[in-house]
């Protein structure tokens, strides 16, 4: 509850200034605050609080914690994207194996996590397309507003992409063990996108603290 940026750089053993270091430090404390008033200073509390289910460990950890409170409005409604609280719970399942704290019985129910790496894959593979505005913004590394159209867009598009992708897969093979969840699918797309990350084009950049 008393990490400063410079005990933040020290913990992550960085040899330099991180983006936005104040706010990250202030989110980390967030989080050790909240986890000793309500989970008894233990991470693993608040995952069992979940009974072992995704969707409520995502629904804790935005109810508990403000800066995963990933959403914004656009065209009138509210999108929720929820990046970093899906990535945690879908991080617990690969590091743990789906079993112990990592053991979920509706994993398959989170999707992709929204950032910036998969859209550029995506757009690689000609399933993403940007307009000519959008492109430009893209390729001259402007940096876009958060929670701007544009933003939102990119994100929400990747999202659905992976669904109808995994639509696809499920037509197609008649065996369903073939078929991946979307934080699979979203697992080989963000490495794919790694290795090439030499020589793609530009992904979107936004100042965020949601990815």
């Amino acid at each position: 509850a008393t990490l400063t940026p410079l005990g933040l750089r020290a913990l992550l053993k960085w040899p330099r200034p991180l983006p936005q270091e104040e706010e990250r430090a202030r989110l980390v404390r967030e989080v050790g605050i909240e986890l000793g008033r309500s989970f008894g200073g233990q991470a693993a509390n608040l995952v069992r609080a979940a009974n072992q289910s995704a969707a409520e460990l995502v629904r804790l950890v935005v109810a508990h914690f403000p800066g995963f409170r990933d959403s914004c409005v656009y065209g009138g409604s509210q999108v929720f994207l929820y990046k970093r609280a899906q990535i945690f719970v879908g991080d617990l399942y690969g590091s743990f194996r789906g079993e112990g704290l990592g053991k979920f019985r509706d994993i398959a129910n989170l999707t992709m996590f929204a950032d910036y790496r998969v859209p550029v894959t995506l757009l690689e593979l000609g399933v993403l397309e940007y307009g000519k505005e959008l492109s430009g913004a893209v390729a001259a590394k402007e940096v876009l507003e958060p929670g701007c159209p544009q933003e939102v867009e990119i994100r929400a598009c990747t999202v659905r992409a992976v669904e109808m992708i995994l639509e696809e897969m499920r037509r197609t093979f008649k065996d369903a063990s073939l078929v991946p969840m979307s934080i699979e699918l979203d697992w080989f797309l963000w490495k794919e996108g790694e290795k090439r990350r030499d020589v793609s084009d530009p992904h979107h950049r936004v100042l965020t603290i949601f990815y």
